[in-house]
């Protein structure tokens, strides 16, 4: 499977893991994916939800000063994830840029708000 629908999963994984009263780690987390999706990449979903929750505050100081009147706990969970996977991405892989603000577009696409993935988009594209 691509790394598109792997870092679609990354994403619910760490919606999941930032759900209140969650105690699950994150190899539980992504225990519940691997039946339904025997074929993803684990390596690289394991490599960037562990690479963000154990990042987040350097993620959010990276992030922040791009926001333009926004602050990191002021935008829906949703966008947060979605920069802060994508902060990751771009500043430890070798993935073109591109690709990435690309994937993180089309994630906000399908898990936020209408119009939001211009404003995910500015603020990756500042980032770097």
């Amino acid at each position: 499977m691509s790394r598109k629908q792997a870092r679609s999963q990354a994403f619910q994984t760490l919606f999941q893991l930032e759900m209140k009263n969650s105690d699950l780690t994150i190899e539980e987390a992504i225990s519940f994916i691997k039946d339904d999706y025997p074929d993803l990449d684990f390596g690289f979903i394991q490599w960037l939800v562990s690479g963000v929750k154990d990042h987040e505050p350097v993620l959010d100081e990276t992030i922040a000063p791009h926001l333009n009147g926004w602050t990191i706990p002021r935008l829906l969970k949703s966008d947060r994830i979605i920069l802060r996977m994508a902060t990751f991405e771009l500043l430890h892989s070798d993935t073109p840029e591109k690709v990435i603000i690309n994937e993180a577009v089309e994630l906000t696409k399908q898990f936020s708000d209408d119009d939001h993935h211009r404003f995910v988009n500015g603020v990756l594209s500042n980032i770097k």
